[in-house]
C-alpha cells in the first residue's frame, strides 16, 4: 500500500474507528441482502487522539429510537469524520460506508461533504483504512473475528452481526448499543495493532492500548468494554508501555540536565 508521509502523521495523531449495524429484508436464499437495502439501526464510534506524547479516547455509541433518527446518525458520521485524521473500519469501504452514503441521500441530506469524501476516497491513498482490505492485502477478505482473535483483541463477546435484526425487534438497544461501540474499539484496536506492524515501530500499539485500558477503567460507563482491560494485547502491550513511559522520562531529564549544564557552561565564559 502506498500512504504519503502526511497520510501517516495524520494517522498516528488522529483516528476515527467506526462501525456500524444494520437491518435488511431477508433473501429468499438465506443469503446476505445487497448493501443497498441495509439500514442503519446503530452507528459506534472510537476516537483517539495523541498530543505531546498523551493518548486521549472519546468512545460513543447511537441507536435509531425515539430521541434518534436516520438523520442524526449520518450527521454525527458526517461531523466526526470531518476533524479525524485518519478513518478505519473492517469492511467500511465496501459497506458501511455506502450505506452511509446512500442513508444520507435517501434523508435528503446534500451537505455531509466529510461522509462524502470518506466513501469516495481512493482505495490505497490512506485516508480511509479499511482493515478488511488492509490484513488481506487487498485479496481475499476474512471476518474481523478472524484477525481479532488471532492477535488477542476481543470482539463480539456477547452478540454477533446476524443477531441484531432480532435484538432490534425485541426492543434491546441498549445490548446494540452496547455491542457497536465493543466493534467500534476493537476495530481501533486491530488499527493500533497494524500501524505498528506496518511503521516497524512498537509503541505505536503498546502505548495506545495501555493507554485505552487506563481510559476504560477510569469511565463507569465504559463497563461494557472491560474485556479490553484484560485481554491478551493488553496484557502484554503494558508493562511494554510502562517500560518505554520511563525511558522516555528519563531521556527527557538526561536532555534538561544537558541543557541546564551547557546554560551554566555558557554563562561563566
Amino acid at each position: 500500500m502506498r500512504v504519503s508521509q502526511r497520510s501517516q502523521n495524520r494517522a498516528s495523531n488522529s483516528i476515527l474507528a467506526y462501525d456500524i449495524e444494520t437491518i435488511a429484508p431477508a433473501m429468499p436464499d438465506g443469503s446476505f441482502p445487497p448493501w443497498p437495502t441495509h439500514r442503519p439501526v446503530a452507528i459506534g464510534f472510537a476516537a483517539a487522539s495523541r498530543r505531546d506524547g498523551n493518548w486521549s479516547f472519546d468512545i460513543e455509541a447511537l441507536v435509531l429510537g425515539d430521541a434518534t433518527t436516520e438523520t442524526d446518525l449520518v450527521r454525527a458520521a458526517d461531523q466526526r469524520m470531518a476533524s479525524a485524521g485518519i478513518i478505519t473500519g473492517y469492511n467500511s469501504a465496501q459497506f458501511d460506508a455506502l450505506v452511509l452514503r446512500l442513508t444520507a441521500q435517501r434523508c435528503r441530506i446534500w451537505d455531509a461533504k466529510a461522509l462524502a469524501d470518506h466513501a469516495a476516497a481512493n482505495r490505497y491513498a490512506g485516508e480511509h483504512a479499511d482493515l478488511a482490505d488492509l490484513y488481506a492485502s487487498f485479496g481475499r477478505k476474512v471476518s474481523l473475528s478472524a484477525i481479532a482473535e488471532e492477535i488477542g483483541i476481543p470482539v463480539k463477546t456477547d452478540v454477533s452481526g446476524s443477531e441484531v435484526g432480532t435484538l432490534w425487534e425485541a426492543g434491546e438497544h441498549e445490548r446494540i448499543r452496547q455491542y457497536v461501540a465493543e466493534d467500534a474499539v476493537a476495530t481501533m484496536a486491530l488499527y493500533f495493532a497494524w500501524s505498528a506492524s506496518r511503521a516497524g515501530e512498537e509503541a505505536l500499539v503498546t502505548q495506545p492500548m495501555a493507554a485505552l485500558a487506563r481510559h476504560i477503567e477510569a469511565t463507569p460507563d465504559l463497563h461494557h468494554l472491560s474485556a479490553f482491560v484484560d485481554c491478551s494485547l493488553t496484557r502484554w502491550c503494558r508493562p511494554r508501555s510502562l517500560k518505554a513511559d520511563i525511558a522516555a522520562s528519563l531521556e527527557r531529564l538526561t536532555n534538561r540536565f544537558r541543557r541546564e549544564e551547557e546554560e551554566r557552561s555558557f554563562a561563566t565564559h
